[in-house]
């Protein structure tokens, strides 16, 4: 097989009908394909929740994880053939809790990413900093128009200057940075002005 591993990285859902965007189920579709076709014997489905729903005290009614693994297996994957990841909130999360739980307890180092074609360039600087040079790491473009939870050269920017510090594959330094570091506190601050049309009352009821 070409690869260890198929990796699917979680997405915000929409915040009042909890639908993912459409670029989250043309990866699902490609990614049953690509394991079809014999390029890894494992999918992994990486992703709790974003950050923003914690920032926003609002209840998601599943983990993302958990519904990629669902929507799978709805396309036919075998369910012994599929991989979670649970703890992330962000892709620098989805990295660093994949490197530690699954990549490096299971000696994975060939991993294909399918993704959103817009998410690429972020995403391969996160995998040169937190995996480092061991892995080698390819990718299946998606076409897909961003959502409207998506920034990518806000969020480039910020997630760069973040890891500045660190040398690549230096994972480790992130231990204590979920999810205090500055970069998330102005990430909180901008999610609550992003949001701040969801009304007092709507964000209540979704927690109920």
């Amino acid at each position: 097989m070409s690869h260890d591993v198929i990796i699917l990285l979680g997405s915000q859902p929409d915040l009042t009908t909890w639908e993912f965007p459409e670029q989250v189920h043309l990866c699902v579709r490609r990614a049953k394909e690509l394991l079809n076709e014999g390029q890894a014997p494992f999918i992994v489905t990486s992703g709790k929740w974003s950050t923003t729903i914690d920032t926003l005290q609002l209840h998601q009614p599943f983990r993302e994880c958990d519904a990629l693994a669902n929507l799978l297996i709805d396309q036919g994957v075998d369910p012994a053939k599929i991989l979670k990841e649970s703890r992330s909130q962000d892709t620098i999360s989805n990295l660093y809790h994949l490197k530690k739980g699954l990549l490096i307890p299971r000696n994975m180092k060939r991993l294909l990413f399918v993704v959103a074609e817009f998410r690429i360039p972020r995403l391969e600087f996160l995998c040169e900093q937190i995996l480092g040079p061991d892995y080698t790491i390819d990718f299946e473009p998606i076409q897909s128009e961003p959502s409207a939870s998506y920034n990518e050269p806000q969020t480039f920017k910020m997630q760069k200057e973040f890891l500045e510090p660190i040398k690549p594959g230096e994972h480790e330094w992130l231990a204590d940075k979920f999810f205090a570091a500055p970069m998330y506190q102005k990430m909180a601050a901008l999610d609550k002005e992003k949001y701040k049309h969801l009304k007092k009352e709507s964000r209540k009821s979704l927690s109920e």
